[in-house]
């Protein structure tokens, strides 16, 4: 299993804000730290990444543009455009190494 080592929390380049950098889809473990004790922090961790509170809902209408910034951001699709055609294009900005 190859891993890249990346920081736990990163300082987004523009606005200098820190935020957590996990995914539940890709992070494997904390450097450091036993298989236990990296599950027990990273699932506290996404459980409040995932708190209401933080959450926003987008509603659709038609023709609608959504965007969002991948380094402050985590997001998941689970539907509400049933009936619709869903297109999605995805662009990639060359951006900074996480620190």
């Amino acid at each position: 299993e190859k891993t890249c080592p990346h920081p736990l929390v990163r300082t987004h380049p523009v606005t200098g804000r820190k935020a957590l950098y996990v995914s539940p889809v890709y992070t494997v473990g904390i450097e450091g730290m036993t298989r236990e004790e990296s599950a027990a922090l990273l699932g506290f961790l996404y459980s409040h990444m995932t708190k209401d509170e933080f959450i926003y809902r987008h509603k659709w209408r038609p023709n609608m543009l959504t965007m969002w910034d991948n380094r402050c951001t985590l997001h998941f699709a689970d539907g509400g455009y049933d009936g619709h055609l869903r297109v999605m294009h995805r662009t990639t900005v060359a951006g900074d190494v996480p620190h």
